[in-house]
Protein backbone atom coordinates (compact mmCIF):
# COMPACT_ATOMS: atom_id res chain seq x y z
CA UNK A 1 0.00 0.00 0.00
CA UNK A 2 1.38 2.97 -0.90
CA UNK A 3 0.96 6.41 1.71
CA UNK A 4 -0.37 9.59 0.06
CA UNK A 5 1.92 12.58 0.42
CA UNK A 6 5.30 12.40 0.62
CA UNK A 7 6.31 10.72 4.06
CA UNK A 8 9.41 11.69 5.88
CA UNK A 9 9.60 15.55 4.00
CA UNK A 10 9.46 18.51 6.18
CA UNK A 11 6.83 20.21 5.85
CA UNK A 12 6.05 24.01 6.99
CA UNK A 13 3.11 24.21 9.38
CA UNK A 14 3.27 27.44 10.79
CA UNK A 15 5.35 30.63 9.75
CA UNK A 16 5.42 33.13 11.63
CA UNK A 17 6.91 36.98 10.92
CA UNK A 18 8.61 38.78 13.74
CA UNK A 19 10.86 42.21 13.52
CA UNK A 20 13.98 40.66 13.12
CA UNK A 21 13.13 36.98 11.98
CA UNK A 22 10.85 34.49 12.23
CA UNK A 23 9.54 31.42 13.64
CA UNK A 24 8.32 28.12 12.30
CA UNK A 25 6.62 25.21 12.95
CA UNK A 26 7.59 21.96 10.86
CA UNK A 27 6.12 18.69 10.66
CA UNK A 28 7.01 15.44 9.30
CA UNK A 29 4.67 12.77 8.22
CA UNK A 30 4.69 9.44 9.40
CA UNK A 31 3.22 6.32 9.66
CA UNK A 32 2.14 7.03 13.34
CA UNK A 33 1.57 10.31 12.48
CA UNK A 34 2.99 13.85 12.75
CA UNK A 35 6.57 14.63 14.41
CA UNK A 36 7.03 18.55 15.03
CA UNK A 37 10.02 20.94 15.43
CA UNK A 38 10.50 24.26 15.88
CA UNK A 39 12.99 26.53 14.02
CA UNK A 40 13.49 30.53 15.26
CA UNK A 41 15.49 32.70 13.08
CA UNK A 42 17.14 35.73 14.24
CA UNK A 43 18.21 38.10 11.93
CA UNK A 44 18.95 41.03 14.30
CA UNK A 45 23.26 40.04 14.22
CA UNK A 46 22.91 41.27 10.33
CA UNK A 47 22.98 44.06 11.50
CA UNK A 48 26.43 44.15 12.72
CA UNK A 49 27.74 41.85 9.64
CA UNK A 50 27.04 39.36 12.01
CA UNK A 51 25.65 35.74 10.99
CA UNK A 52 22.35 35.31 11.77
CA UNK A 53 21.02 33.19 14.95
CA UNK A 54 19.32 29.57 13.81
CA UNK A 55 18.17 27.87 16.71
CA UNK A 56 16.37 24.54 15.93
CA UNK A 57 14.41 22.76 18.38
CA UNK A 58 14.05 19.14 19.52
CA UNK A 59 11.36 16.62 17.95
CA UNK A 60 8.41 16.17 19.59
CA UNK A 61 5.17 13.77 18.70
CA UNK A 62 2.34 15.11 19.47
CA UNK A 63 0.00 18.76 18.46
CA UNK A 64 0.40 19.69 22.62
CA UNK A 65 4.20 19.45 22.95
CA UNK A 66 4.26 21.26 19.92
CA UNK A 67 2.15 24.05 21.03
CA UNK A 68 4.91 23.91 23.86
CA UNK A 69 7.68 24.87 21.80
CA UNK A 70 5.69 27.64 19.97
CA UNK A 71 4.70 28.74 23.84
CA UNK A 72 8.47 29.64 24.76
CA UNK A 73 7.14 33.06 22.23
CA UNK A 74 4.42 34.97 22.04
CA UNK A 75 3.86 33.09 18.95
CA UNK A 76 -0.05 34.23 18.99
CA UNK A 77 1.32 37.85 18.78
CA UNK A 78 3.13 37.74 15.60
CA UNK A 79 1.99 37.54 11.73
CA UNK A 80 1.74 34.21 9.86
CA UNK A 81 2.73 34.98 6.64
CA UNK A 82 1.75 30.89 6.41
CA UNK A 83 -0.48 28.30 7.86
CA UNK A 84 -0.91 24.75 6.88
CA UNK A 85 -4.39 24.06 5.51
CA UNK A 86 -4.24 20.49 7.49
CA UNK A 87 -3.51 22.54 11.04
CA UNK A 88 -5.57 25.99 10.58
CA UNK A 89 -8.18 24.38 12.77
CA UNK A 90 -6.05 23.47 15.55
CA UNK A 91 -4.10 26.78 15.29
CA UNK A 92 -7.37 28.45 15.34
CA UNK A 93 -8.13 26.80 18.31
CA UNK A 94 -5.10 27.32 20.14
CA UNK A 95 -5.29 30.85 19.07
CA UNK A 96 -8.33 31.77 20.68
CA UNK A 97 -7.31 30.51 23.90
CA UNK A 98 -4.15 31.92 24.30
CA UNK A 99 -5.83 35.35 23.30
CA UNK A 100 -8.67 35.24 25.59
CA UNK A 101 -5.94 34.42 28.48
CA UNK A 102 -4.33 37.56 27.28
CA UNK A 103 -5.86 40.72 28.94
CA UNK A 104 -4.24 42.64 26.36
CA UNK A 105 -6.39 40.78 23.49
CA UNK A 106 -7.12 43.16 20.37
CA UNK A 107 -10.00 42.23 17.95
CA UNK A 108 -8.30 42.87 15.18
CA UNK A 109 -5.48 40.37 16.50
CA UNK A 110 -8.32 37.79 16.72
CA UNK A 111 -9.24 39.04 13.56
CA UNK A 112 -6.04 38.34 11.55
CA UNK A 113 -5.81 34.94 12.76
CA UNK A 114 -9.33 34.33 11.79
CA UNK A 115 -8.87 35.45 8.31
CA UNK A 116 -4.82 33.54 8.56
CA UNK A 117 -7.14 30.10 9.45
CA UNK A 118 -10.32 30.54 6.93
CA UNK A 119 -10.65 27.41 4.76
CA UNK A 120 -9.42 29.72 1.07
Amino acid sequence: MVAAGPMNESEVLIELGAEGGSIALYGIRTQGGWLFSRKVIDWTPELIDEEPMRRKSAIVDSWEAALELLDQYPWFKLYPTFIHPDFRQKVWSAVQERLHNNSETLELELKRWHDFCSPH
